[in-house]
């Protein structure tokens, strides 16, 4: 995955004059040396809330824990090898940190979300294209096949439709302006994008033909993901395309009276907070029992015994 994978999160009170105090750069350095990724709290390995000064608020509820729910065998048998600003050409070799071994190892269950950097640069019109795209991912997948056990499942996740930022984030206060609310989130994507240092000119864009190409850009790509899964035969896993379904979730949080920028980054306005990621998880378990069955695994019969034996089996600590 890339940052969405990996749960990147700014604390917005380093940038909110009216919330800075004593306890608000506390965990700074360690904040920064974890490149403001929080995978253990994200929507595919998260396992706990962190209570550091400036870590995301909101509950905890990943993929992961679902599947340790089916079945406690699962336990801490996770990877997350999301990196910042990846995209599908750099993940063929990031790959390769998979740990899996084919012979001795139960079926792996691996999501490939790489939802916005092949359309994403700080230059305009700079667009990875469908047949790179096709040859990146084929290759990351014979690579799979080497490694993972039989039986197991592989979900392409799409690049998603990054216009809902701008529709969500345009007219609100960014946390910069928030003393005098005088810097909106379209104003900021225009600084950003004067400098040349917007991580997305394309979605953040107050020019709608530009967001407009970019989404084109971003189908595109989604064809040539969709195409891989009905065109490919792999020997020891299934896949599965799936559409990055943010709008989806966006509209079950409105209708629970929620608000679209409840479920998106204030700072870097690009990512998805704590809640979306919470959202997110339960979507895809909800989407998968519904509609894919043969996706998501049983539930082990013998978790009574595992926590009669184990109990919490020795936490993450």
């Amino acid at each position: 995955g890339d940052s969405a994978g990996a749960h990147f999160h700014i604390p917005p009170q380093w940038l909110t004059a009216s919330m800075i105090n004593s306890t608000t750069y506390a965990n700074l350095i360690e904040i920064a040396l974890n490149e403001l990724d929080w995978p253990q709290m994200g929507a595919s390995t998260g396992y706990e809330t962190t209570h550091w000064s400036g870590a995301p608020v909101g509950p905890v509820r990943s993929f992961y824990l679902k599947l340790w729910e089916n079945n406690h065998c699962n336990f801490k048998d996770y990877q997350c090898i999301a990196v910042n600003g990846m995209r599908a050409s750099a993940m063929t070799t990031t790959m390769l940190t998979v740990g899996r071994n084919q012979t001795v190892d139960q079926p792996a269950f691996v999501t490939y979300a790489l939802v916005g950097n092949d359309v994403c640069t700080s230059h305009p019109g700079v667009y990875t294209s469908p047949e790179s795209m096709y040859q990146s991912v084929t290759t990351t997948m014979e690579y799979l096949d080497t490694i993972l056990p039989s039986g197991s499942k592989v979900v392409i996740m799409g690049l998603v439709d990054g216009r809902i930022l701008y529709e969500a984030m345009a007219n609100l206060i960014h946390p910069i302006g928030s003393t005098f609310n005088d810097v909106t989130y379209a104003q900021f994507y225009d600084y950003m994008n004067c400098l040349g240092i917007s991580p997305c000119f394309g979605w953040m864009n107050t020019d709608p033909n530009w967001r407009n190409q970019t989404w084109a850009a971003a189908s595109a790509l989604n064809s040539a993901l969709r195409n891989i899964t009905l065109t490919q035969k792999y020997r020891h896993f299934d896949m599965l395309y799936l559409d990055t379904p943010m709008r989806e979730v966006l509209d079950i949080w409105i209708k629970k009276g929620g608000k679209e920028s409840d479920l998106i980054e204030p700072v870097d306005c690009f990512h998805p907070t704590q809640i979306a990621d919470y959202l997110l998880a339960e979507y895809q378990v909800h989407l998968l029992k519904t509609k894919y069955p043969s996706f998501y695994p049983p539930v082990n019969p013998n978790n009574p015994v595992i926590e009669k034996l184990f109990g919490n089996q020795g936490g993450y600590n």
